[in-house]
């Protein structure tokens, strides 16, 4: 998501209680500010000596300002909501090729995957490729799975020669092996014992990064959280590391009760709004859930997911209050 859309909504922020409960995110509240008082008190503090179709127009010009504003930020959170959609989706389109393709390669050609050093994923014009290249020190690509924009399991093509990378794909290699380096080494990133992180290096629109994923392991819950998100400058050197969550929220999928809801909080230095890597795990695992909706919460916003269509809205705890009011 852009900064540039997110700081319209962010304040200074102030401090807001701690939450000791499983599957929150623990720090300090961020509340957004606004600053229309100013503006209203200009036409408000002289009304007194206005004539009755003065103060008519005023109250009118007054009316047309709110609305104005309202509009402008509904207009803003549809950008917010669109651009975290289409990072999520991304981010998704990638986990399913690396997933999908590394069952291909390892059920075919197990004897080669003992000599593979890791894998990664990106999206060309026709669709996504997948690589998995070998663990030397100068590695090569072992193989190349490649499926449509369709994103069908059982289309796909695959090749085994054994080649150099090309330009880009050295640099997704780049990145991903510098990913691992900071993520063993690094205190930010934490483990949990059943899980794995997963490296999802992404470069689009001359922006580069890599995002660090739990990996699911249960099949009756869906992991959110412990993700991180690490930038990279235009030579490949980390620039910035970002904890997207500040634990492990694992969500129960619905057994013979089904659930039809979810929700999770973000609050702290947590976006005020639902992450890519949310909705990439929503999308991943939509399957294995018989949710209708998930919301994130934070203390000015709701973000609602919509599983059915895979739609996005984002409603200020203003907005929100009111439909739940009027239920």
């Amino acid at each position: 998501m852009p900064p540039e859309l997110e700081r319209q909504f962010i304040g200074d922020g102030s401090f807001g209680k701690r939450n000791g409960k499983a599957g929150l995110c623990n720090s300090e509240v961020m509340y957004p500010r606004y600053t229309k008082s100013a503006r209203l008190f200009i036409f408000t503090k002289y009304s007194r000596t206005f004539s009755p179709l003065m103060k008519k127009l005023l109250t009118l010009i007054i009316l047309f300002i709110l609305v104005q504003n309202a509009i402008a930020q509904k207009n803003a959170l549809r950008q917010i909501a669109d651009s975290i959609k289409a990072e999520g989706e991304m981010l998704y389109r990638s986990e399913w090729a690396s997933g999908h393709s590394t069952q291909i390669f390892t059920s075919s050609f197990g004897r080669k995957k003992l000599l593979s050093g890791g894998y990664f994923s990106y999206e060309t014009e026709k669709g996504m490729t997948s690589i998995f290249f070998s663990k030397n020190e100068d590695p090569v690509v072992l193989a190349t799975v490649k499926f449509d924009r369709g994103l069908d399991s059982s289309k796909y093509s695959i090749d085994t020669a054994t080649r150099k990378f090309t330009a880009i794909e050295k640099d997704f290699y780049i990145i991903r092996s510098k990913a691992a380096q900071v993520v063993s080494n690094d205190t930010l990133f934490k483990f949990y014992q059943n899980t794995s992180l997963n490296l999802v290096p992404v470069i689009k629109g001359g922006a580069k990064k890599v995002y660090v994923i739990t990996a699911q392991t249960v099949p009756d819950e869906v992991l959110l959280g412990n993700d991180y998100l690490i930038n990279f400058d235009k030579d490949n050197n980390i620039i910035k590391k970002t904890k997207l969550h500040n634990n492990l929220i694992p969500l129960g999928t619905g057994g013979e009760e089904p659930i039809k809801a979810s929700s999770h909080q973000h609050l702290g230095e947590t976006s005020p709004f639902i992450t890519a890597t949310d909705i990439c795990a929503f999308k991943l695992w939509k399957g294995r859930t018989t949710w209708v909706i998930s919301f994130t919460v934070s203390a000015g916003y709701v973000s609602a997911w919509h599983f059915r269509d895979e739609f996005l809205e984002i409603l200020t705890q203003a907005e929100w209050g009111k439909i739940m009011k009027n239920r």
